[in-house]
């Protein structure tokens, strides 16, 4: 008990340390900052036919700044609102609280509407979400929160990062080395060091290891360059025009995986470890078998939450398709983009049905009793 309340306590203090040093990491202030602000009144301006279809609709919004320098100040800002955008309109109203654009004017501050405030909110959830895993987890749950954390800092902070140095590893090695440390961190600090976690982390990285091959070979044989959507290609094309963003597609579509991957393994395993302990004498065949019975059931339900989830996050997409109804299933089956997001899902799903037996095959044999098997073979020796 000493032993796993000192271990819990190194693993807060780290995750504090690591909190401490990334929050302590400040950037240099840049020419445009940005503060927060509230909403105290919202005025229509009055505006003829030519100016309403030029400029579109005009408000004068009354602001308090609620951070930064100018904290408390009322300024006056006017609100366009064009009749016809791509990207909406903002509709304010009083009480609303916004994203400030402070920029550096001649050693004066000028404030832009940037957006909507919005992180009180993911603030909250996130809250939620770890009270939830405390209140209904307890133990578990709180050493959930210690995976999701160590996960998010080793992507964000370390892989990210080696990826922006100039002279980085090949980021396919990088990628697997990462889902490595991330299944035995997550694995052990969950259901500790032992056979059961041995035999999850094998699976998980075959898995892993068979999604990552399919992944790199279908990106080669169908010239998927990881251009597909915006965000790759105003990296290409501004910030980052050296970076490999084959190898960026790659890692995305492995990275997805690992997490299915890793429930699925822990399942079986786990499922194989209790049909031992109520049969101490069972051999091999038997703990395969029940393995691959109950990985059956599972099978279908993380497969279709994984295609679930890659076609929800890609709606828009569909929407965009299905209202071009004489666009040809042979053009719309050969966009690069569709093509990437097929893959990305079904290369995951398949690594995650392959990691059922090979799971169940590594947790039979470490489990299987082999005292009886020696016994065997040495009956049948003599």
């Amino acid at each position: 008990m000493k032993n796993k309340c000192l271990f819990y306590a190194m693993m807060i203090v780290f995750c504090l340390f690591i909190l401490s040093s990334v929050a302590g990491a400040q950037p240099e202030t840049p020419d445009v900052q940005y503060e927060k602000g509230i909403v105290l009144s919202v005025q229509p301006i009055e505006q003829d036919s030519s100016s309403k279809m030029k400029f579109g609709k005009q408000e004068l919004i009354k602001l308090q700044i609620t951070s930064g320098v100018d904290t408390d100040q009322e300024i006056t800002i006017v609100n366009y609102q064009p009749e016809r955008s791509a990207f909406g309109v903002m509709e304010l109203h009083e009480g609303d609280h916004l994203i400030l654009e402070a920029v550096n004017q001649m050693g004066k501050l000028e404030y832009h509407i940037s957006d909507f405030q919005r992180d009180n909110y993911i603030y909250l959830l996130i809250g939620l979400f770890v009270i939830c895993l405390l209140i209904f987890g307890r133990a578990i749950g709180f050493k959930s929160v210690l995976v999701i954390g160590c996960s998010c800092f080793l992507i964000v902070a370390v892989f990210i990062n080696q990826i922006l140095k100039e002279n980085h590893l090949e980021i396919g090695f990088m990628v697997f080395l990462l889902c490595t440390i991330i299944s035995i961190i997550s694995q052990t600090l969950i259901s500790g060091w032992n056979k059961k976690t041995f035999a999850a982390i094998l699976g998980t990285l075959g898995g892993v290891a068979i999604a990552g091959l399919l992944s790199k070979i279908s990106i080669y044989f169908m010239h998927l360059n990881g251009l597909a959507n915006e965000e790759a290609i105003m990296l290409k094309a501004t910030a980052l025009p050296n970076v490999d963003f084959q190898g960026i597609l790659f890692a995305g579509m492995v990275i997805g995986a690992l997490g299915a991957v890793m429930d699925v393994a822990i399942s079986i395993a786990s499922s194989i470890h209790e049909v031992k302990q109520h049969s101490n004498e069972i051999h091999f065949k038997p703990l395969f078998k029940a393995g691959m019975n109950i990985g059956r059931d599972v099978m279908g339900t993380m497969s279709n939450t994984l295609i679930l989830a890659y076609v929800g996050s890609s709606l828009p997409l569909i929407l965009l398709l299905s209202v071009q109804k004489d666009l040809s299933l042979i053009k719309i089956m050969n966009f690069n983009l569709i093509a990437t997001e097929i893959v990305r899902a079904l290369t995951g799903s398949i690594g995650l049905v392959c990691a059922i037996p090979l799971t169940a095959c590594i947790s039979a044999y470490l489990f299987c009793d082999k005292r009886n098997r020696s016994r065997k073979k040495r009956l049948a020796n003599s």
